[in-house]
């Protein structure tokens, strides 16, 4: 089991033993109703698929009750918040700790019980490059809308670049353009739909920037295009694929 990077095997070795790792499934919030009078219920918008727990059972043996209870508040600490990865689980899971139970077993030797409220369960990033094309369509894994990472390095100077295909608004639903002004010869743009930024080699460029929603893709086949002058570009799109 892993929080933040950290192996908690590895880092506490036979002070611990990691049981079993649950992961539940989400908190559905449904919006439809019956009223008395009508033969069917009315349905409003879709459910909404919310936060879900994540458990995971320790034993923590210690050499003192002073080593144990430190051993504790230390596992603790590191298990705060951030992304958990499970063993013999491919997914990286973003949350925090909710709850941390510990329980008397023998001289020194506890039960602990980690509860986590999660709300990203994700596959490791994926990285598609895009070489100087007009379009590319990027076929995504999972069932959820993901944020994406869109990287561009022009060759030379481009007064407006346009990417369609990667914002959608979010009332209907329709694609709409994300442009981006003013790019210089081999600085490397970052428009980063997960921490909802622009950067130009590190520096904020939201400025250049015409959008009014940060880049995701959709589960399937996404189809997108690049429009600027005849300068070169190349493009890298970054994402982890998202599951209910």
């Amino acid at each position: 089991m892993k929080v933040n990077g950290i192996d908690l095997k590895e880092k506490y070795g036979s002070k611990i033993r990691i049981g079993q790792q649950t992961i539940r499934e989400r908190t559905i919030v449904n919006f439809t109703d019956w009223i008395d009078e009508y033969d069917s219920p009315t349905t409003g918008q879709e459910p909404k698929h919310k936060f879900f727990d994540v458990e995971a059972e320790l034993i923590v043996i210690g050499t003192s009750k002073t080593d144990a209870e430190l051993t504790v508040s230390n596992i603790i600490a590191d298990c705060r918040s951030g992304e958990i990865e499970l063993d013999n689980v491919d997914l990286i899971l973003t949350g925090e700790l909710k709850e941390a139970e510990k329980e008397f077993k023998k001289r020194w030797v506890y039960a602990l019980s980690l509860k986590f409220q999660a709300w990203d369960k994700m596959e490791s990033e994926v990285t598609v490059t895009i070489d100087d094309a007009s379009s590319k369509t990027v076929d995504v894994a999972g069932n959820l809308e993901t944020p994406c990472i869109i990287e561009l390095v022009p060759s030379g100077a481009i007064t407006r670049y346009t990417i369609k295909g990667a914002a959608r608004n979010p009332v209907t639903g329709e694609e709409e353009d994300i442009a981006i002004k003013n790019l210089s010869a081999g600085k490397k743009v970052i428009i980063d739909g997960e921490a909802c930024t622009v950067t130009e080699d590190g520096a904020n460029k939201y400025a250049d920037t015409e959008m009014w929603e940060f880049p995701t893709l959709l589960p399937g086949a996404n189809a997108l295009t690049f429009t600027s002058s005849s300068v070169p570009c190349d493009v890298t799109i970054k994402y982890k694929p998202r599951y209910i």
